[in-house]
């Protein structure tokens, strides 16, 4: 039986995933220490240690890109360019997050956060991919376990807001048709 496209691109990033992440730990290890966040980034609250990542992200990187592929048929290169595409919009939005947060731009790190809820009116954000992208990108800045329980919340909220809401309105204004609608999902 031969490997799918997909799967191979799975097994391969997952691998990929996975001694990155342990590579930055053994890394800042032996460096400056590995470091642990705390909640909310509010020191009265509990850490996070960044140990945790090497366990969690792996595991989410083959969990969230096995519900991606369940999408993707045998040949359809647009539903794996989609996946692609998700992956590598999830992994810029962490970036430019993590960025505006440590660079002393809070306000611009909550909008950037915040607008997703506009954004999950048009586009389905709420994606394994897309997930898999956000907690990827902030993961070097954040650890793995703060971004995945705050990338799952919002992907919760956003998925309800695409679904119950956007998709509806869409297709009331005539952007979508129904066979629109069966696709999207």
């Amino acid at each position: 039986m031969a490997i799918h496209r997909f799967d191979r691109l799975k097994i391969g990033l997952s691998a990929f995933i996975t001694l990155a992440i342990w590579g930055l730990l053994v890394w800042r290890h032996f460096h400056a220490g590995v470091p642990a966040h705390h909640l909310l980034n509010n020191p009265e609250l509990p850490t996070v240690s960044d140990w945790y990542g090497g366990l969690l992200l792996p595991v989410l990187a083959w969990g969230l890109l096995s519900l991606a592929g369940r999408r993707v048929k045998a040949a359809d290169y647009a539903g794996l360019r989609s996946i692609v595409v998700g992956l590598v919009a999830g992994t810029a939005y962490g970036v430019a997050m993590s960025v505006t947060f440590f660079s002393g731009h809070e306000s611009i790190t909550n909008s950037l956060f915040f607008s997703l809820l506009p954004l999950a009116l048009f586009l389905p954000v709420y994606r394994p991919e897309c997930l898999l992208g956000f907690v990827l990108g902030m993961s070097v800045s954040f650890g793995v376990v703060l971004p995945a329980l705050f990338g799952s919340l919002m992907a919760l909220v956003t998925f309800v807001i695409h679904r119950f809401i956007g998709l509806p309105l869409q297709r009331l204004v005539g952007l979508r048709t129904g066979a629109d609608l069966r696709g999207a999902k």
